[in-house]
């Protein structure tokens, strides 16, 4: 096994092996976004990985007894049943060819998700609108004299 991890490199790739993005693990920890990248860059070295998620599987593997449950992605995008089945959910596993990106994570993200989709709803309303109104006159315009 490479060099031990730190108690705070653990800390932290833990966290960023269940999904949680450098800011949300320094707002847990209480220090700071930059802090955290340099604790996962130390601990890839050390564990000789390049990614978080390749980290904290080793991790998992080779300093507790518990694992932490990382879902593999295909090349497809889906979740892979046999690492689905390692969950502690007893549900069917359901595989879809569509597949929907993660949520964004910040609350800014949220925020201009909504806005964007807002304006579109807004614009789309708009266009009905004035389908319904320019629709009318120009079908008078083409219509013969008798079927007005």
């Amino acid at each position: 096994m490479p060099e031990s991890l730190s108690p705070r490199e653990i800390e932290c790739v833990r966290l960023a092996g269940m999904g949680l993005e450098d800011k949300e693990i320094a707002a847990r920890l209480g220090i700071s976004p930059r802090t955290v990248g340099n604790h996962l860059h130390r601990a890839y070295v050390k564990l000789e990985v390049s990614d978080r998620r390749l980290a904290a599987r080793r991790l998992s593997n080779g300093y507790s007894g518990e694992p932490i449950l990382i879902p593999e992605t295909a090349e497809d995008g889906l979740v892979d049943a046999a690492s689905a089945e390692q969950s502690d959910d007893d549900g069917p596993v359901v595989r879809s060819a569509w597949s929907l990106p993660a949520p964004p994570r910040g609350v800014g993200a949220r925020l201009a998700v909504i806005v964007a989709g807002a304006a579109v709803a807004l614009l789309l309303a708009i266009g009905i609108v004035t389908a319904g109104m320019v629709v009318p006159s120009l079908f008078d315009r083409i219509a013969p004299e008798w079927a007005r």
